[in-house]
């Protein structure tokens, strides 16, 4: 009769020990399962009888152990290989708000290493034309689109894009079951409409640790057991993952509306049959509504008047003032439009025939349509 025993090395118990003790612990094992470059040894040993009599067991080796050479064997080894496999993925679930000619904003990922050894991983991001995401078609494209990993251990904000010191644009080197926040960067093209969606893809690549040089699985079939071949686990089986993300604009959308009414002619005064004749006072009203998704801030006005007509001063607020400002249906201001330099620094003046209204407390028209509206009146006299 033969039996067989295995021998296993106290290497090789130990690691089996802190798999054990882990699954115990924490429920799982590590996801990456045995490090790359571990060795791996254990040997037979075959016990057998010869006319009833048991004979010395004999151990195994590599190259074969007999009875003829009785005595202990070598134990047969294999290096752990390399298995690359890793995931990228957005991490808000939901798109960047941006402004048009907004500079400098960012979306997030996350790369996760679950590769059995450490990983670097080259970065680089891309626009995607005409691809869905987020229920949201892409119809431009983000400019200046730059890759960063995060660095929170520099002295920034573990999650949030801090150009002072997340200015790495690869991951050198990423730990086994590790993850690192990686952030594209991108500028928003001055005169983007309102509702327009720019989708932009990170990608990222195995690259050997510690370098940009990409990862190469080992072309061969055959296993070397004394060496770590590399193989390509992830989801495209390529060394490559990627995810995507999206840049939503979401800006104010004006209407300007002007018209002009007659306040008094030089015949009928403020009476009924007044007519836009020479010597008449008209009060133009522009109004301003905004349609769009957010405010409109800092608004302001300039007016280039027709050379027959003569800005008229002291319309409003009992003589003092020459423009009238209300806001969402609030409360009137009033300015006053010097001619030349705005000598009383509220924001109104005059360069020759042309009015601005830049009021310095500010006029924001908010998203809402007309129950919003800036409506902004002032008079002229037809020469």
């Amino acid at each position: 009769m033969i039996s067989v025993r295995w021998k296993i090395s106290p290497k090789a118990i130990v690691q089996a020990c802190a798999a054990l003790f882990g699954l115990i612990a924490f429920g799982s094992a590590h996801a990456t399962g045995t490090a790359a470059g571990t060795t791996v040894n254990n040997r037979a040993t075959v016990n057998y009888s010869v006319g009833g009599t048991a004979q010395t067991p004999i151990e195994s080796s590599p190259a074969g152990n007999s009875n003829a050479g009785v005595g202990n064997g070598a134990s047969t080894a294999f290096l752990v290989d390399r298995r690359v496999l890793f995931t990228v993925a957005e991490v808000s679930g939901n798109a960047t708000n941006v402004s048009p000619g907004q500079n400098d904003r960012v979306t997030a990922f996350t790369v996760t290493n679950n590769t059995n050894a450490a990983e670097g991983f080259a970065l680089s991001a891309s626009n995607l034309a005409g691809t869905v995401l987020f229920t949201h078609t892409d119809n431009f494209d983000m400019t200046a689109l730059r890759v960063f990993v995060d660095n929170p251990g520099a002295g920034g904000t573990a999650g949030v894009y801090d150009a002072a010191f997340d200015t790495a644009i690869n991951i050198n080197t990423l730990a086994i079951d590790t993850s690192a926040t990686v952030f594209i960067v991108a500028n928003t093209p001055i005169g983007t409409a309102n509702n327009s969606y720019s989708n932009v893809r990170l990608r990222g690549q195995a690259a050997v640790a510690g370098t940009n040089g990409a990862t190469l699985e080992t072309p061969s079939a055959v296993d070397n057991p004394a060496a770590v071949d590399v193989l390509f686990g992830d989801n495209g089986l390529d060394g490559i993952e990627t995810a995507d993300d999206q840049y939503a604009v979401q800006s104010a959308a004006l209407t300007i509306q002007k018209t002009s009414t007659i306040i008094s002619d030089p015949f009928n005064g403020a009476g009924a049959n007044r007519l836009a004749v020479p010597g008449s006072v008209m009060e133009y009203v522009v109004t301003i509504t905004n349609s769009g998704a957010v405010p409109a801030t800092s608004v302001q006005i300039q007016d280039a008047l027709d050379a027959n007509l003569t800005f008229s001063t002291g319309g409003y607020n009992a003589g003092a003032s020459d423009v009238q400002i209300v806001v969402a249906g609030g409360p009137a201001t009033f300015c006053k439009a010097e001619l030349g330099a705005d000598t009383n620094a509220d924001g109104c003046s005059r360069a020759g025939q042309t009015l601005t209204v830049n009021p310095t407390a500010g006029i924001t028209v908010a998203n809402g349509g007309a129950a919003q509206a800036a409506v902004i009146r002032f008079r002229v006299t037809i020469n």
